[in-house]
């Protein structure tokens, strides 16, 4: 038993030299802005749906990232750091590590009505391999009834 043991740890460590690559994503509380201006949930409190206007929203959370006309939906975009990725890459006598940020993308999506007043806003992460526009139509498809989250 003991000389298997021993023989499966030479092997591995024979393939060392060969190539590795090493990834350690490790988890960190989202402080880091890193890119965009969050949208704290306290600045949510003015926004009332059926009362709020249009040009309400954009005077208080300044011009939307995204405008999308034929729907008539705000967005307010930024990233958040949710973790870090430490890596390292090797093979024969070279190599090379880092670090990487990992993100988390945050949407303010806000939809009005036909009278330009808030019909339904919501905070939400956009999934990391879903694109932008297949979001927004999800999200406005999801749109039969009106809720205010944040």
């Amino acid at each position: 038993m003991r000389a298997r043991i021993l023989i499966i740890v030479l092997a591995c460590s024979a393939l060392l030299p060969q190539g590795a690559c090493i990834m350690l994503p490790i988890p960190t509380p989202e402080r880091k802005v890193l890119q965009g201006k969050p949208v704290a949930p306290e600045q949510l409190a003015f926004l009332s749906p059926g009362v709020t206007t249009g040009k309400q929203v954009v005077a208080h959370l300044g011009r939307p990232d995204v405008i999308w006309e034929e729907a008539r939906v705000y967005g307010y975009n930024w990233v958040m750091r949710r973790g870090i990725l430490f890596w390292a890459v090797g093979g024969g006598y070279s190599g090379a590590a880092g670090i990487t940020e990992i993100p988390n993308q945050h949407v303010l999506l806000i939809q009005l009505d036909r009278q330009d007043r808030v019909r339904r806003f919501e905070s939400v992460v956009r999934p990391p391999l879903k694109s932008y526009g297949d979001f927004i139509k999800e999200w406005v498809k999801d749109s039969g009834q009106t809720r205010a989250k944040s």
